[in-house]
């Protein structure tokens, strides 16, 4: 059986939460190489020269939202991640092409993997 490393991005603008998603990945060893990226503009400088097999981004960040992410991210799923937002956003983030959108009080802390 291969053992695949999943190349993901995580934009995320919060310590508090670039440190949970490190956490998750380590106490439950998930098949993640990921890098992180602190804005929108940081992600878009990393895209410049690296792929990623997927994309996670918290919904609000510091210099615009996901959906800038989605603006400039076409052979990778993204992933919107949110603690705030409603139906409606959900709806506009399917609609701009994102691969699905994940509310939750505790991001990160989820169960199964999202891979």
């Amino acid at each position: 059986m291969e053992n695949k490393k999943y190349k993901i991005l995580l934009i995320e603008d919060e310590k508090i939460y670039r440190m949970a998603f490190k956490r998750l990945v380590d106490e439950e060893k998930l098949p993640y190489d990921y890098t992180e990226a602190e804005s929108v503009a940081k992600a878009q400088e990393i895209l410049k020269s690296q792929k990623f097999d997927i994309i996670i981004a918290d919904y609000s960040l510091g210099d615009g939202t996901a959906f800038d992410v989605l603006g400039f991210v076409d052979d990778a799923p993204v992933i919107f991640v949110t603690g705030v937002g409603d139906e409606k956003v959900a709806i506009k983030a399917w609609k701009a092409g994102a691969y699905d959108y994940l509310k939750s009080g505790s991001r990160y802390n989820c169960s199964p993997p999202l891979l």
